[in-house]
C-alpha cells in the first residue's frame, strides 16, 4: 500500500550512521531505518527501542517501531506503539492511519479501525489513505456499498496510486460488476505493470466472466 511504499522510499534515502554518532538517538534511528529497509525487521524494532530510550517523546520513532511490529504480525504491539505516538500527539495522521490498518487487518476490529480513519478525515477530508483504509475496513465488514464510496473517493484524490484502483476493483468484483472491476485493475496495471495483486485480481475476474459465459451456453 502507498503508506508502506512512502516509508520505504524515505528509508532508502536514509544515510548509514557513522561510528562517531553511536549511542545517540539519531544513530539508533538511522540504523533502525536501514535495517527496516533491508528487511531485518526484528533488528529494526530493537534499534528503535534503543532510540526511544534516549528520545521517548519522538512520535516518528514510535510510528516506525509500530510499523515494524505490523510487518512482523505483532499487531497488539504495533497498536501499543501507535497509541504511544498518539499520547504525544493525538492528531498525528500517520499514527491514526497505521493504527487503523493494524486494527482491521490484524485483529478484525473494524469499528475501532473506522473510528481511526474517521478521525483522520475529520482533520483532513482529502486524506486518500484514510478513505482507502476506511473503504477496506467496510469491505471486510461486508458493507460493499459504503466501501465503494470510500474507495472511489480515494481514487479520485490520488489517481496515481495503483493500490487505490486495485482495491476499488476488488469491491466491484465482489459486487459482480466484472467489467467495471477489470477497468480498475487495468488502471492499476497501467500505473504499475508489475503490480502482482492487480494482475492476479484481473485474471480471477476474467475467470469469473468466462464461467458465467459457459453457464449461459450450457457448457461445463
Amino acid at each position: 500500500m502507498k503508506l508502506a511504499l512512502t516509508l520505504l522510499a524515505l528509508l532508502a534515502a536514509t544515510s548509514i550512521p557513522s561510528a562517531a554518532e553511536e549511542h545517540t538517538a539519531e544513530y539508533w534511528s538511522s540504523l533502525g531505518d536501514q535495517q527496516l529497509y533491508n528487511g531485518s525487521i526484528e533488528e529494526a524494532a530493537r534499534s528503535y527501542d534503543e532510540a526511544l530510550e534516549l528520545d521517548p517523546g519522538n512520535v516518528n520513532l514510535w510510528n516506525r517501531k509500530g510499523y515494524a511490529f505490523g510487518i512482523l504480525g505483532r499487531y497488539e504491539d504495533a497498536i501499543a506503539s501507535f497509541e504511544k505516538a498518539l499520547a504525544i500527539n493525538s492528531t498525528n495522521v500517520e499514527a491514526l492511519n497505521w493504527k487503523g490498518l493494524a486494527l482491521y487487518r490484524g485483529l478484525d476490529r473494524h469499528d475501532e479501525a473506522i473510528a481511526c480513519f474517521d478521525k483522520v478525515l475529520g482533520l483532513n477530508a482529502s486524506d486518500s489513505e484514510a478513505w482507502n483504509g476506511k473503504g477496506m475496513a467496510l469491505a471486510d465488514k461486508g458493507d460493499l456499498s459504503g466501501s465503494l464510496v470510500c474507495l472511489q473517493m480515494a481514487s479520485k484524490l490520488d489517481p496515481l496510486n495503483p493500490g487505490a484502483w486495485n482495491n476499488e476493483g476488488v469491491v466491484l468484483r465482489e459486487q459482480g460488476k466484472y467489467q467495471e472491476a477489470l477497468e480498475r485493475f487495468d488502471k492499476a496495471l497501467l500505473l504499475d505493470p508489475n503490480n502482482q495483486a492487480a494482475q492476479t485480481n484481473r485474471n480471477n475476474t476474467l475467470q469469473d466472466m468466462n464461467r458465467i459465459v459457459q453457464l449461459g451456453t450450457g457448457r461445463a
